[in-house]
């Protein structure tokens, strides 16, 4: 899917979304900036590295998510000068578009994204859109099941479970894909059952839900390789996989099943501690001393 240019930069649009060519004017003479202002900006105080802004988009008759890489002014000179020089070769929204259409060929329940386009307003100033169709959610998982164990009912536990059992089939499906996500924990997947839902929420109920996969902005192809191979480099996913308080090895055993074994838990544990990244292996044994 090649990426063409205009004035300011490049863009992609997913054909498969109506109003191709309403899309295209809207980038080329740059609609987009009259939505990128602090009245739709979402409240996500956690985000330094993108800011999300929501709003109606008429082309494609639909409530729309944009996100804007922008690096934020909170970060210290040295990881704000880091990251510049990081987007000058990577876009992760860029990575984000692509991999939520590997992801939808996959059968994975993801992001419907309309278009990705960067935007070079100055030498220093370059920015990166992705635009995607807003998923309609109250709850996510992690918020699910929080509010689940604080219900108190009976069967909490056995629909948590389910609730796991649900994720865990997400990741197989991404890596039956070939895909690799690197951050599906419960906060990025997303559930259309609601609030009212939960006093009376049954295993059955959370098996015929919706649950939708967000932040696909890490998703990277994997390479051809042995079962083995691309196993040891699929559990990478698993170290950011979290779901409620379930302990990791719990999860792992779920997602092997009678494939598990305990060395796949040290490779679990590998790559918790930092995988091939020195930086960040040295900084997990400082923390654990």
């Amino acid at each position: 899917m090649k990426r063409q240019s205009y004035p300011h930069g490049k863009f992609v649009i997913n054909k498969a979304v109506p109003a191709c060519s309403l899309t295209e004017k809207w980038i080329q003479e740059k609609q987009f900036l009259e939505y990128e202002i602090a009245q739709l900006r979402l409240d996500n105080k956690g985000r330094k590295r993108n800011q999300l802004y929501c709003f109606d988009y008429e082309p494609a008759n639909c409530r729309v998510i944009m996100k804007v890489s922008q690096i934020s002014r909170n970060y210290k000179l040295a990881r704000r000068v880091n990251l510049f020089f990081t987007s000058l070769f990577k876009d992760y929204n860029y990575r984000g578009y692509i991999g939520s259409l590997r992801l939808q060929q996959a059968g994975v329940d993801t992001i419907k994204p309309i278009a990705h386009w960067t935007f070079k307003s100055s030498c220093l100033n370059r920015k990166s859109y992705l635009l995607y169709q807003k998923v309609e959610s109250e709850l996510t998982v992690s918020e699910l099941c929080r509010h689940i164990l604080q219900s108190g009912g009976q069967g909490r536990d056995a629909l948590v479970e389910a609730i796991a059992n649900r994720c865990v089939e997400i990741v197989k499906k991404i890596h039956a894909g070939n895909i690799r996500h690197d951050d599906p924990h419960d906060r990025n997947i997303l559930t259309d059952l609601t609030h009212q839902d939960i006093a009376e929420l049954s295993v059955e109920d959370i098996m015929k839900a919706r649950f939708t996969l967000i932040d696909n902005d890490r998703c990277t192809l994997s390479r051809t390789m042995t079962p083995v191979l691309k196993r040891f480099f699929d559990i990478k996913c698993l170290a950011r996989f979290s779901i409620c308080e379930i302990p990791k090895q719990e999860l792992l055993r779920l997602y092997l099943k009678e494939d598990y074994r305990t060395y796949w838990w040290h490779v679990l544990s590998f790559w918790n501690s930092g995988g091939f990244n020195f930086h960040k292996r040295i900084n997990f044994l400082k923390s654990a001393k």
